[in-house]
């Protein structure tokens, strides 16, 4: 047993010799935090509650652990498979977008650790359906608090279904694992790790246990007495017990019900083992709620180190330096997010900003993202035209376009790699994006049937690959029109390239570059005149462009040529339409 574990133990022994009246300050240099105990005769005793890099297995991630402030190589327990718990949703009412931001933050982290790390991620997400909250409601609308919490959680998992968040691979209920947790409780009370007071309530013993305060540094000035009937300030609810009128379970302390901390402590543990290698939640939940979960765990299972890695998103605000807050009544639907945006356009935003960083979410920075998701979604088009044939340029500089693409892969993994940097692998493939524009613009100096198809097939399907499977970000492919039918049986494709074809014929007469007036030689005059008499063409063209695209379908016009391709609002409606039925 190692040093920092025998000073935890030393500090249990020696509790009773402590003044109620004593103060704690915390000190951290690196990965170490050790609280110092000081009463009225000078100082008692030290106990470590530093951070440990866990012995394990090497992801090749590495990631800010908020146990440790720093960047730390990210190990798992198994080869292979990485156990993660994050904190659900309280089902008293609807989610909104600061939720929203927070959930398809950690569904991109999630699935760059499967999709680029190769992780089996099992992903349990508990959900709060017991909470004063949830009894306010249920009083305020005199109805079964069942009523409520089955409600706002088929409605939570609807809205992150319609944000592509992948279902976690369990959701436990705390009512479902009430027995779990009482089993929880009394474990930690047999350890005298906690106390029940006169009212059927159990406190964790936040002195007893001795090793308080990994996760944040501890107010000195906290007077720790003026506690009630708790021991001290600092001590939480395992167990509180039933007042009149609420929902309450048996329990050995008398009816009652869990208190929020150990909810999650209890279930995690039940479902994920012994040690957990990754638990997340927002900022705001990192104290006291995952120090209380962290001291909870180490008491139950006696150990020095439940979780071996903590991270948390920054919060989203609005006006500037406002939290999105319930409280505040300056929240924004999910419903009202997606009449405004489309789901790539919101998961882009999302990938603009850092997941530990806070977030301002306004019109610019929508705009922000609705400009790249352009860039990406033309880049696209124009490429699988090229690939079609459809659209001509000069000879691709191929082996620079390939060179281009390896060093984009290894630079994006590297950087997702580095605490999940979406923002600078995003303009890495930007640039990608770039380079093969420039190369997809250069004109034809000569008719030529040679084209690179094979390199541009390449690039696309990485950006594919990267954006959809990684990012969760979907953009018309070539398959995506290819498998589209419709009602006639006839292959959508096939029409709409007759439909492109046959545009092309009438815009390339109302512009006298068609075959017959290439070989006539009119004068200055005469191209003038017919060009005014076949002006209604070009406009008869337009309009067949502008109402197609109303249906979602897009036709875009080249130096010699034209293409089409399924428009995002398409698969947008396509998406809503698959979430209605299911």
């Amino acid at each position: 047993m190692g040093i920092a574990r025998c000073l935890g133990c030393l500090a249990l022994h020696r509790s009773s010799i402590i003044s109620p009246y004593g103060h704690v300050a915390v000190s951290g240099t690196g990965h170490h935090a050790n609280i110092i105990q000081h009463s009225r005769s000078g100082k008692h005793w030290c106990s470590s509650v530093s951070w440990v890099l866990p012995e394990g297995y090497d992801t090749g991630v590495t990631l800010y652990n908020s146990a440790s402030k720093s960047k730390v190589p990210l190990k798992t327990v198994h080869p292979g498979l990485l156990t993660w718990y994050s904190c659900g949703p309280t089902v008293y009412d609807s989610a909104h977008i600061g939720h929203a931001l927070c959930y398809v933050k950690f569904d991109i982290i999630r699935r760059i650790l499967s999709r680029m790390f190769d992780l089996n991620v099992v992903m349990v997400v508990g959900i709060t359906d017991i909470d004063d909250k949830i009894i306010k409601r249920a009083k305020e609308l005199k109805v079964n608090f069942k009523e409520i919490t089955e409600l706002y959680e088929q409605e939570f998992f609807a809205d992150m279904d319609k944000l592509r968040v992948l279902r976690p691979s369990l959701a436990p209920r705390v009512t479902e694992h009430v027995p779990h947790i009482i089993s929880f409780v009394q474990e930690i009370v047999n350890r005298k790790l906690a106390y029940v007071v006169n009212d059927g309530s159990v406190y964790f013993d936040t002195r007893a246990y001795g090793r308080y305060g990994k996760m944040t540094t501890l107010d000195e000035s906290l007077d720790m007495r003026g506690a009630g009937i708790k021991k001290s300030a600092r001590d939480f609810a395992l167990w509180k017990g039933s007042k009149g009128g609420e929902p309450y379970w048996e329990s050995p302390w008398g009816h009652g019900r869990p208190g929020w901390h150990i909810e999650c402590s209890a279930m995690a543990s039940h479902i994920l083992g012994t040690q957990l290698d990754l638990h997340s939640g927002g900022i705001d939940l990192l104290f006291p709620h995952h120090e209380n979960e962290e001291a909870q765990c180490c008491s139950y299972h006696d150990c020095h180190q439940w979780c071996n890695y903590w991270i948390h998103t920054g919060h989203l605000h609005t006006r500037g330096t406002e939290k999105m807050s319930k409280s505040l009544y300056n929240t924004i639907s999910i419903e009202d997010l997606l009449r405004q945006h489309s789901v790539n356009a919101f998961r882009l935003f999302c990938l603009l900003s850092h997941y530990r960083n806070k977030v301002e979410y306004t019109e610019t920075s929508m705009l922000q993202a609705q400009a790249h998701l352009r860039r990406i979604r033309s880049f696209l088009h124009d490429a699988y035209a090229y690939i079609n044939g459809q659209l001509k340029c000069a000879p691709l500089d191929e082996a620079g376009l390939k060179q281009k693409l390896v060093e984009t892969r290894m630079k994006v993994k590297k950087l997702l790699a580095d605490d999940f940097d979406t923002v600078r692998a995003l303009y890495a493939v930007l640039d990608l994006i770039n380079l093969g524009n420039k190369e997809l613009q250069k004109k034809p100096q000569s008719v030529s049937l040679s084209r690179s198809a094979g390199t541009m097939v390449a690039i696309c399907s990485y950006i594919h690959f990267l954006m959809e499977d990684v990012f969760g970000i979907r953009f018309p492919s070539v398959s995506d029109a290819s498998n589209l039918s419709l009602e006639s049986g006839g292959r959508l494709s096939q029409v709409m390239n007759s439909v492109v074809e046959l545009r092309q014929q009438v815009r390339s007469f109302a512009l006298l570059q068609d075959e017959e007036s290439m070989q006539q030689v009119l004068a200055p005059e005469e191209q003038k005149t017919k060009r005014k008499e076949r002006v209604p063409l070009l406009k008869a063209c337009d309009n067949l462009r502008d109402n197609l695209l109303k249906t979602g379908l897009h036709i875009k016009d080249h130096h010699g040529g034209a293409s089409w391709s399924i428009a995002e609002e398409s698969i947008e409606s396509d998406q809503a339409k698959e979430d209605k039925e299911t």
